[in-house]
């Protein structure tokens, strides 16, 4: 393909940065330390000392050691911290990529282009110049404020991704026997093609021995069939190379049984494809789908089905270590020609529509992919692997009959805490999923596993344990009481297999140790006689933490939660929409609140208690802190970094939305203590990122935010505060 045919939207102008003296200066400043200076000067068009000395005049220093680490596992900040900078001729050039491997990772990969907010800004050529006198001293400002932002900085420090050499450290003693699932998603792994052998290692013996330490007993990875069996076609591109990642699948999948773990498959399939690239079988492919220009596959198309079910039977005898495979059939990636229909979420993005599929109902074609795969593994012999059907976005009265065409054998797999009720100030709304705060299980998944299992089947919950969307740059959100609520719950009603994250939350440890701890054996065994004092901060972090404004998904996905101080400060509205989960929140706070329409003034609000709260907590931590013996301190700084990290997110977003509150009344004037207390919270965020490697990151997204985002920050309030008419 050509850099043309990549995706665009509706194409709007870029915001620009002009808290910095010249455009060229942003791009240095958010690519420093990630890519090579030589790189950079390239896509700039100049010369790496000019480059060099650019960043030294912004009081940048120079840390090359994780630029490898950037390219392999942090590609996607890059790209997201760049959307507003670069067109996709300089992106591509920064990244060293192809426009098919930008598709790829835009498209297929996670929903990137959907988490940007599905439209790319034009930016315009942006190139290195000289600056006049003028800009020369702005700059000088800058250097001068990260001289004192460098000052008040101590202590020990990481690179980005070093908590890598951390796994193969946690003592395997109270793992449990059984075999009931317990199946997580790798911290570190890319989520894309991970399986090509230049991509780094998702699944590490180190963090396995780590997983199997504390009782996880299958971990989980999406592929896509035609990546790993060419059953679309032997010369089909998008098929290429597939020996090389059956190669490293069987190597993943042998490595993990040693320690006593299997590799599960994510599947959405029969994944739609896009609608240039041509197949053997195109009578297979009807319904168009707009956004991305996908089609479909229609399960009633002659030897579609019986297609897909060979290649599942070839997989599993290629790779008989597999533990089996759990699907989304249901509005994830695009596959039947009904899967994305199931509510308002998705209307008008199908452009066509499939006939036959007119004539058939989503639980149908559910059914038939379903038994699609089923038959496939059961030529294969594959007694011994678990197919999990997981019913994300199913609609309730779909139940009965779905259940009704699934062999008894299929396990059912429900959102513990999916659609229960939130109320803030009366204002209703419900979860969706992705909620630690809320504690389930809910209404709606009881209901299903009871049917479930009234139909001979067996069922699971899937949860987050560690981490979610409430605060997704935090390895785990120190409120174990809430999971252990949960956990307790789920097992009074019978429940004992656990998915227990999607792709946020898969720290080998923090509250994962709840699998084979309670939160007092933990306190004590951390914290000795002071666990009862760690116990009630707990409690009390838990209690605020129930109080987060959950608007069915809009808070997860598009407030500043999960970006927190990252996020700039827009002195006139945008216009932006704010991008899904890992995008750029911009100033959207309609969609914040959207949903549950909560008033502007009760969300500040809302969020302005909740912090207020964990603030008080943090505070008890700190006093706490100082009065524990060295032998739990490596304890007691875990958890500080994580709590600190948590309350500056919660913070900074009860700060935002004051902002803006403010400046849609007209009163930007009054906005200084807010704008002063962001560049408090980013000041205090970054000492937590420079001292742990953890905060910020997440697998599917790589960092949230990092060193250059903070800093960034606090530069561009303090341009707020001396430009406004404050």
């Amino acid at each position: 393909m050509n850099v043309q045919e990549l995706p665009v939207g509706d194409a709007p102008k870029a915001l620009g940065t002009p808290h910095f003296p010249a455009p060229f200066q942003a791009v240095v400043w958010r690519n420093w330390n990630r890519i090579h200076p030589a790189r950079i000067a390239e896509v700039l068009e100049t010369t790496e000392e000019k480059i060099v000395a650019a960043a030294g005049m912004m009081g940048l220093k120079r840390d090359d050691r994780a630029l490898a680490a950037f390219k392999d596992r942090g590609f996607l900040t890059t790209i997201r911290y760049n959307w507003q900078l670069l067109d996709y001729d300089q992106m591509l050039k920064l990244l060293d990529w192809t426009p098919d491997r930008l598709e790829f990772t835009l498209v297929d990969d996670d929903f990137m282009f959907i988490k940007l907010g599905s439209v790319k800004p034009q930016c315009g050529k942006v190139v290195y110049r000289e600056l006049s006198d003028d800009e020369k001293a702005r700059t000088a400002r800058i250097a001068e404020t990260m001289k004192s932002v460098d000052a008040s900085l101590s202590g020990k420090t990481e690179i980005p991704f070093e908590f890598l050499n951390h796994f193969g450290r946690l003592k395997k003693d109270a793992a449990p026997a059984d075999d009931h699932l317990r199946m997580v998603f790798s911290y570190s792994a890319v989520y894309g093609d991970a399986l090509l052998p230049e991509m780094s290692d998702p699944y590490p013996d180190e963090l396995l021995a780590d997983y199997a330490a504390v009782g996880v007993n299958a971990i989980w990875m999406p592929v896509i069939l035609h990546q790993l069996i060419p059953w679309l076609g032997k010369d089909m591109p998008l098929s290429a190379r597939c020996d090389e990642r059956l190669a490293k699948l069987k190597i993943i999948a042998a490595r993990a049984k040693k320690h006593g773990i299997r590799l599960i498959l994510y599947l959405n399939e029969p994944r739609a494809i896009p609608a240039r690239i041509k197949i053997e079988h195109e009578e297979w492919r009807s319904a168009l789908h707009g956004p991305t220009q996908t089609l479909s596959f229609c399960p009633w198309a002659e030897g579609m089905l019986d297609a897909l079910s060979g290649a599942i039977e070839t997989l599993c005898r290629e790779v008989p270590e597999l533990g089996g495979f759990f699907t989304i059939t249901m509005s994830e990636n695009v596959t039947h020609c009904l899967a994305r229909e199931c509510d308002q979420s998705f209307e008008g993005e199908m452009e066509t529509h499939c006939p036959v599929c007119a004539k058939h109902s989503q639980p149908e074609n559910v059914v038939a992919v379903m038994n699609s795969i089923r038959s496939g593994m059961k030529r294969a012999g594959a007694d011994d692997m678990r197919l999990i059907a997981y019913t994300w976005a199913w609609l309730p009265e779909w139940d009965q009959k779905i259940l009704e065409g699934l062999p008894p054998d299929v396990i059912i797999m429900s959102v513990s805490e999916a659609n229960m009720e939130t109320d803030v100030e009366g204002f209703k709304s419900r979860t969706c999923d992705y909620s630690i705060s809320k504690v389930g299980p809910g209404d709606q998944a009881k209901r299903m596993w009871r049917n479930a299992l009234a139909a001979g089947h067996d069922v699971a919950a899937k949860i987050q344990v560690n981490t979610s969307w409430e605060m997704g740059g935090v390895p785990a959100i120190p409120v174990p009481t809430l999971v252990e609520e949960h956990l307790q719950k789920l097992r009074a009603g019978g429940i004992k297999n656990f998915m227990l994250n999607w792709t946020v939350g898969g720290y080998p440890g923090g509250n994962l140790e709840l699998l084979v701890r309670s939160c007092r054996e933990i306190a004590e065994r951390d914290y000795g006689d002071a666990a009862p004092q760690i116990l009630q901060i707990w409690r009390e972090f838990g209690e605020a933490f129930r109080k987060l404004p959950f608007n069915f998904y809009y808070t997860l996905y598009y407030s500043p939660i999960n970006v927190g101080p990252a996020n700039l400060l827009y002195p006139v509205k945008t216009g932006y929409h704010s991008g899904m989960v890992c995008g750029i929140p911009y100033d959207d706070i309609d969609l914040w609140c959207t949903d549950a329409n909560y008033p502007h003034d009760v969300y500040e609000r809302r969020f302005r208690i909740l912090s207020e709260e964990w603030c008080a907590a943090l505070e008890k931590l700190r006093a706490l802190g100082k009065t524990l013996p060295p032998s739990s301190q490596a304890a007691f700084t875990d958890l500080w970094n994580r709590a600190e990290a948590t309350y500056c997110s919660l913070r900074s977003t009860y700060c935002q939305i004051a902002f803006i509150n403010l400046r849609d009344a007209g009163k930007l004037a009054e906005t200084k203590p807010v704008i002063t207390e962001e560049i408090e919270l980013a000041q205090r965020l970054l000492a937590v990122v420079k001292a742990d490697s953890r905060i910020g990151f997440e697998a599917a997204n790589h960092y949230f935010y990092g060193e250059n985002e903070l800093r960034e920050k606090i530069v561009a309030c303090r341009d707020l505060l001396e430009t406004l008419p404050l």
